[in-house]
């Protein structure tokens, strides 16, 4: 089924930035220190990117994050032990045996790539959200807005923070009496790893409090993001009413519904 896009297009590359870093690096490597330092540099660049990915998955436990950490990690210590690597081994099955486990490793994330479970889901949100809306500018505030209110545990509640979490659909935060859920698009989870406290502050979230009232606080950057003025009354309003129909999908036990609800849409891998 085809779905118009409310939101604009999507050309942010942040996602592509340290494999855009580790491969000019390998290359200026190998023209000014030879090949064998090219290998070692790019070695090295993977095993950092694959900590990183290992970082990425501590905060969200993402499964996907898991593995690009394994494929990052095995390939990269693959590039040290080869033949045409700074530390080869007279043991050919060293590089072997990672080489191996790096293209198993690679055939994992490219399933979890297929599945999209690689992700961030916020721009699925936001179309979810803006698809029965129409042309009525109203007018930012930066305030935030009651969204409704619904019935829930305190256990149902962390519950389901893990799964948005570990679904890379929202990330949330527990603050003294409620819980906020950011919405994080695709190329900006980078700068959400290393500023969280900005995106809490100045990004869009969803908070539930411990008594089951909703509430929505939209950024203006993201409101900024739709192709047209929206109602931003309603947008925040549907917003809510979106996470609370999600936090019944969870509470009746069918999370799943959630995933197939977002993946629907059919947006791009890398937007």
């Amino acid at each position: 089924m085809y779905y118009q896009r409310r939101l604009k297009q999507d050309f942010r590359i942040a996602g592509l930035i340290p494999a855009i870093i580790i491969v000019t690096s390998f290359i200026l490597a190998w023209i000014l220190f030879g090949r064998r330092t090219g290998y070692f540099v790019l070695s090295i660049g993977f095993l950092l990117y694959a900590a990183f990915s290992l970082l990425l998955y501590s905060r969200t436990r993402n499964i996907s994050y898991m593995a690009a950490f394994l494929f990052q990690a095995f390939y990269g210590l693959y590039l040290m032990f080869n033949p045409k690597g700074l530390l080869r081994t007279p043991d050919a099955g060293v590089a072997k045996f990672f080489l191996v486990c790096s293209v198993i490793s690679t055939i994992w994330l490219v399933y979890l790539l297929a599945q999209r479970k690689t992700k961030w889901k916020g721009r699925e949100v936001f179309e979810m959200a803006a698809r029965s809306i129409e042309h009525d500018p109203d007018g930012f505030t930066g305030r935030p807005r009651p969204a409704g209110k619904t019935d829930y545990t305190m256990e149902n509640l962390l519950g389901f923070a893990e799964f948005m979490k570990k679904n890379l659909i929202a990330m949330p935060h527990r603050m003294d009496d409620h819980v906020i859920f950011v919405l994080i698009k695709m190329g900006e989870e980078l700068g959400y790893m290393f500023n969280p406290e900005r995106f809490r502050q100045k990004g869009t979230w969803i908070s539930f409090d411990f008594k089951g009232n909703v509430s929505v606080s939209m950024s203006k950057k993201d409101y900024m993001d739709f192709k047209e003025e929206l109602s931003f009354d309603q947008l925040c309003d549907n917003l809510g009413k979106l996470f609370i129909s999600f936090m019944e999908y969870y509470k009746k036990g069918e999370p799943e519904r959630i995933l197939d609800r977002l993946n629907e849409l059919k947006l791009g891998l890398m937007s």
